[in-house]
């Protein structure tokens, strides 16, 4: 049943004898220079303040890999990669309230409002208590990718980029490793979502491999494109979804129900372990937030960036997440919803709550192809991370990594189409666990050892390992943060020995535990690593 599963390279040869520092220090490839590169200095503001960095100077790429960057450019395709972005490449006539773009279509779509139904589904919450967890903790969540995202205006780094400062030139490469894993598994659950929904709306006459190829090709061509048809398309996708939301909550509104809050130790345990659900959900876009602002003027105020980003996230999450508890309460109240919950899911429930004729048809036409607008942001930012594991995979066209991702978790998400709720309800709590880890360890640094400073980071070290953290402290950590995750996580398959004592079958709180365990043991972990690394 539904309510019970979801819970720039140089060739080798050129340098045959190219030694670890060496291999990590090469820049990346001309054809994505801009003019200002070749000066040795360059301004880069901050606020009011100005600081004076260096450049790095690219090395020289293979003639079929230019060849291959004029004809990107000729389609309007991206060439930039991960290099830092310098404020003569940016757009200046950019508006600071574009960073609420992206995020508002990525988050009003079918997977926001499938996250809202676990409330009562599966962890037995009222209509009460399910939206003050969703109001209190969107709120929590989204401060922290609306936080990165300014580092993506002042630094014109990628946030794989940016956690070198703080994770270290090794340790990053694990996180951007796992970030991939991440991209993929959103990437499934969006598919699936979208390909349950499509299904229902063909009767039943496709399968959900279908579905699921339909939208993982039409993410596929934005994905390749990148970055700039990625915010013209998202200016513009949310308002069609939010549309449909607003009708299907006029057509169900006189079947919700206040369903009952519960109370006692099983009452603290659903509450608990939604919420771990709504944290993993929001803090989703942490790992890849800067990506999205690196265009964005970098004399940008920072409150602003982060006011209209927060914006961006807190208003489609709370709002969607919220009709779909809504509808799930009024689902356990209708004998039809659920016995079409029980059968096809997501789709089921909303096609029953939708009613049958052309009409209702087409709105969840319009929903299924709103997961393109979250999907896109997982496709375009998978680049971004597979190529802060190596700068030799800079010589790679951005837009292969694109056609990798889609090829990845296509089979992947058919396999699991049939437990989409089991699926989501794992994915949620180990990103919001590994994310906890990766954010207590981004924001320590930033507070306890750059003083809160964005003026802090030596912005011409971004490629030179040398020169920046190890990463040992990190790592250290995070070991601790996953002993967190391991004794705080309530699963089907796992419930740790924490966890076990909330409520009669355990209460999730591993994201409250990573953050806990990795804080504390990262700030003296840093300064040991200070004092004996000197950086």
């Amino acid at each position: 049943m539904f309510h019970k599963r979801l819970l720039s390279l140089r060739p080798l040869i050129a340098r045959p004898s190219l030694d670890a520092h060496a291999e990590e220090s090469l820049a990346y490839i001309p054809s994505v220079m801009s003019s200002t590169d070749e000066k040795s200095f360059k301004d880069v503001e901050h606020g009011a303040q100005v600081v004076k960095v260096s450049q790095d100077q690219p090395a020289p790429a293979p003639a079929w890999r230019a060849k291959i960057a004029t004809v990107e450019r000729k389609l309007g395709i991206e060439v930039q990669g991960v290099k830092r972005v310098t404020e003569e490449d940016r757009d200046p006539r950019s508006r600071v309230w574009q960073c609420a773009e992206v995020w508002l279509s990525a988050n009003t779509v079918l997977s926001t409002f499938s996250l809202g139904i676990l409330g009562p589904a599966i962890f037995g919450l009222g209509l009460g208590d399910s939206l003050i967890c969703i109001v209190v903790f969107n709120a929590l969540a989204a401060a922290i990718p609306a936080f990165f995202s300014v580092f993506g205006v002042k630094t014109g780094l990628r946030q794989m980029v940016v956690s070198r400062y703080m994770w270290g030139w090794w340790g990053t490469k694990l996180v951007a490793i796992l970030n991939v894993i991440a991209c993929i598994g959103w990437s499934t659950i969006n598919s699936i979502a979208g390909a349950q929904t499509l299904r229902v709306v063909a009767d039943l006459d496709i399968s959900h491999a279908v579905g699921i190829v339909i939208l993982a090709v039409l993410t596929l061509i934005l994905g390749v494109v990148g970055y700039r048809y990625i915010h013209y398309f998202d200016r513009f996708a949310w308002m069609p979804t939010a549309i449909v939301f607003v009708i299907i909550l006029g057509l169900t509104a006189k079947n919700f129900v206040n369903t009952p809050m519960g109370t006692g130790s099983s009452e603290a345990a659903g509450i608990l372990s939604f919420a771990s659900t709504i944290w993993g959900y929001g803090v989703g876009w942490s790992s890849l937030a800067s990506d999205y602002t690196v265009y964005q003027p970098a004399h940008t105020p920072a409150h602003k960036v982060f006011f209209w980003t927060f914006a961006g996230l807190v208003t489609p999450l709370i709002l969607v997440m919220s009709l779909g508890t809504a509808v799930m309460c009024a689902a356990l109240n209708q004998p039809t919803w659920m016995a079409a919950y029980n059968t096809e899911e997501l789709g089921g429930l909303i096609g029953a709550a939708l009613g049958h004729g052309g009409f209702a048809k087409f709105l969840m036409v319009v929903l299924v192809f709103s997961v393109i607008a979250n999907n896109i942001v997982n496709v375009y930012s998978f680049g971004c991370s597979v190529a802060s594991i190596s700068t030799y995979f800079n010589i790679i066209p951005q837009f292969v990594w694109p056609i990798c991702i889609t090829a990845i978790y296509i089979p992947i998400a058919i396999a699991a189409a049939t437990s989409f709720v089991h699926s989501l309800e794992s994915f949620m709590y180990v990103l919001g666990a590994w994310l906890s880890i990766y954010i207590a360890v981004m924001v320590a640094e930033h507070f306890v050892f750059r003083k809160g400073s964005l003026c802090a980071y030596d912005l011409s070290a971004y490629q030179d390992r040398r020169r920046m953290p190890v990463g040992h402290a990190a790592v250290g950590a995070g070991c601790c943060g996953a002993v967190g995750a391991i004794t705080g996580l309530a699963q089907a398959w796992w419930t740790g020995p924490i966890a076990g004592k909330i409520g009669t079958s355990g209460g999730d709180i591993s994201w409250l535990l990573c953050l806990t365990f990795t804080s504390v043991a990262y700030v003296p972990l840093r300064y040991l690593e200070k004092k004996s690394v000197g950086r």
